[in-house]
Order: C-alpha cells, then structure tokens, then sequence
C-alpha cells in the first residue's frame, strides 16, 4: 500500500514540475522550487527503493539512497531560499549560500566514501549524522518563521491591501515541516535507540508526513509569483528601507526627469530612528501637509492597489519619505494609515442613507478594502466594533 502511495507523490511531483515549467515568465523561486521538487523526487524514489530491496545490492541503488539521506540537508536551505526569493527585493543567489550546502556535501562524503572504500558507516555515524540532520532542519524552518514575520512588518510598510502578500501558506508549511519533524524524529529515535521495529528503519512514518507534505507544496507552491516586483528601469529593486537623497514635489523638470536636488542642512527632525535621512523637521511637516490635503481632496485611498509606491509617486516625493512622515505625524505604517482613511469613509457612509442598499462587501469595495474579512478586521481595530455593530449603534 505504501508503495502505491510513494509512487502517487512521485507521479505528483513530475506534474508539478512539468507545470512549473511550462509557466511563463519564470522568475528565481520557480527554479527554486523546482529544484526543491527534484530532491523530493529522489526522496520518495529511495522510499520506493527501501521498501521493495530493503538495502539495494547495485551500487548505484546504495549511491542515491545515501544522496537521498545526505539531502535532509538541503531542505532547510532550499526552504530558506524560496523563502527569501519570494519575499525579499535583491535575494539572489550567489558564493555566499554555499555555506549552506556545505552540511550536505560534507554528510555525502562521509557516507559515500564509508560506501565505496570501507564496510559501510556504522550505526553511531548514522545516528550522529541523523540527529544533525534533524536540528539542522529545524534551525532552518524556525528562521524562515521569523523571516515570514519581519516580511509581514514589510509588506505593512508598502501595500495597503496585504492578504494576498502575506505569505501565510508558507508559514503553514513551516509549521507542516516542524509537525513532520517531530512525527519523523519520534519513529527514528524510537528504532535507533530504544530498538522499536520500524519498518523501513525507522523512517515509514517520517516518510508517510512528508508524502502529505508534498501534496500541501503541489497545492499551494505552482502559482506563487514573488511579492516584490517593484524595480527601477535600471532593474534596482526599490527598498522601503533604502536611505536615498530626499525628492521634492516640484523637483520634476518639464519632460517628466526627476531633478538631482541637495537635501537640505540637517534640521532636528521628530525621531531618531529617521537622524540620517536627510528629511528635516520643517520639510517633514511640510509634506505631511501635502499628504493630508491630497487624502482630503483626491482619496487615492478608495484605491485597491494603492501602494506606498503609487502614492509616493501621486505626491512627487521618494518613498522612503513618505513612510517616514507617515510615520512621525500619526505613529503608523502605511497599512495602517491608509486602512484608517477607508474606516473613516466607511464609518460616515454607513450613517448615511446613500448606501442602504448596498452589502457590507459593497461598501468595503467602495472605498478600497479588497475582501470583507480585510474590512472587518481593519474596522474593529479602529472602531472597536464590527460594521454591523457600529451601524445598529449608530442608528
């Protein structure tokens, strides 16, 4: 029965691989992920092995089931760089992700070189081997949680509209690879040191999860585009966190040129956090001006696809700015700014008998939200209640 489902995940994993592919427009998380998919497919291969031959007697069989256990190794990274490929502007892969491969070429050594000139590594290297594998995996899937998170604090800083740039799948397959850690470390200590008959030594049921594992990455990796796609006509990826000279509206010449200006001397500026920009004090208040008659008068905000971008580019000023005085003058990021613009529309629109006839995901489209669940969630964080509650109270 096993077998028949090993060589489903095999079958499974060729589809998805064909799919990815075929896509047009293939950027660096497409290869990525297909080369992940390669090392999974010579997992479930060696899993088929295992279970008709037990330990193969053809030294190419031995050869790819020890690729297949040095590759443990690589999941972490590979988990890591798909990661960083989808959810950072300028990652890209270069001498310095090396090191990471390193772990897996050093455990291929050993065990091939115990293969071809000696009897085979002995059963206190594989454990050894085996437990670093594991904390190695774990290492490497607790750092793309922390990564998602400080992606998620980015995403807020850019997008006024963020669910479908949160990146959630993918820390539901970081939680999927922590519970296929603990399911595979229980049934591999329990063969390796407390003598349990686990078939398949010790592996079935580490390998059974990560059969359930490769289906979730079939459902939910094929059509995942990267979030940051913002780049200048040089190709250099905008960064909400990059220090550039300061842009003034009116600093555009006639043919639509920005214009290269000195930022002005260094005035006290509202926060620390923002002593090297070079936007001072005066400056700072002066476009937060701009900003609020441009929410008061044009309301980009009723906007869906709004972006710090858009915005920025709507006032003249560089990014970067924008965020900064966002910042200082009313102590949010521009999610969260931009969302409380929508609720105090929403909040006015719900009073009124303009909109009776419209559904609460009528009105939440109106002015910008992109889903309802966005539109609750943003209106009871800053009303403390929901639309349906507030409008009752109101009437």
């Amino acid at each position: 029965m096993t077998e028949f489902l090993y060589a489903g995940c095999a079958t499974l994993i060729l589809f998805i691989g064909l799919l990815v592919i075929g896509k047009k427009g293939k950027g660096l998380p497409d290869y990525i992920f297909l080369t992940w998919l390669f090392v999974l497919l010579i997992n479930v291969s060696t899993f088929i092995i295992v279970i008709r031959y037990n330990y193969p007697a053809s030294l190419a069989g031995r050869v790819l089931v020890e690729v297949s256990e040095a590759s443990v190794f690589l999941h972490g990274p590979i988990f890591l760089f798909y990661t960083l490929s989808l959810s950072s502007t300028n990652f890209r892969l270069g001498f310095r992700q090396v090191v990471h491969v390193i772990p897996f070429v050093l455990c291929l050594g050993i065990l091939i070189s115990g293969l071809l000139f000696g009897q085979g590594v002995n059963n206190s290297t594989r454990q050894a081997l085996t437990i670093l594998k594991m904390i190695s995996l774990l290492i490497y899937t607790t750092t793309v949680i922390f990564q998602l998170q400080k992606h998620r604090n980015r995403v807020e800083k850019i997008f006024s509209n963020t669910e479908s740039k949160y990146l959630g799948w993918l820390k539901f397959l970081a939680w999927g690879i922590i519970v296929d850690w603990v399911i595979s470390a229980a049934g591999l200590l329990s063969y390796n040191f407390f003598g349990m008959d686990i078939p398949q030594y010790g592996g079935l049921v580490g390998n059974l999860a990560l059969c359930v594992f490769i289906f979730l990455i079939g459902y939910f990796g094929v059509r995942q585009e990267a979030i940051f796609n913002l780049t200048r006509k040089n190709g250099a990826t905008v960064l909400p966190e990059e220090i550039t000279q300061v842009i003034l509206p009116g600093t555009f010449d006639d043919n639509g040129s920005q214009k290269t200006i000195i930022p002005e001397e260094r005035a006290p500026i509202l926060n620390d956090k923002y002593k090297h920009s070079g936007l001072g004090k005066e400056k700072s208040l002066e476009l937060f001006g701009v900003l609020s008659n441009l929410m008061q008068e044009k309301k980009p905000y009723q906007d869906m696809e709004l972006t710090l971008f858009s915005l920025s580019k709507q006032l003249k000023i560089h990014p970067n700015h924008l965020s900064q005085i966002i910042n200082q003058h009313r102590n949010q990021n521009f999610f969260d700014y931009i969302n409380e613009q929508r609720v105090n529309d929403v909040k006015d629109a719900l009073l009124s008998d303009k909109y009776d006839n419209h559904s609460l995901l009528g009105v939440a489209h109106e002015f910008g939200f992109s889903s309802k669940a966005s539109f609750n969630r943003a209106f009871k964080k800053f009303t403390g209640m929901t639309p349906s509650e507030f409008k009752k109270k109101g009437r």
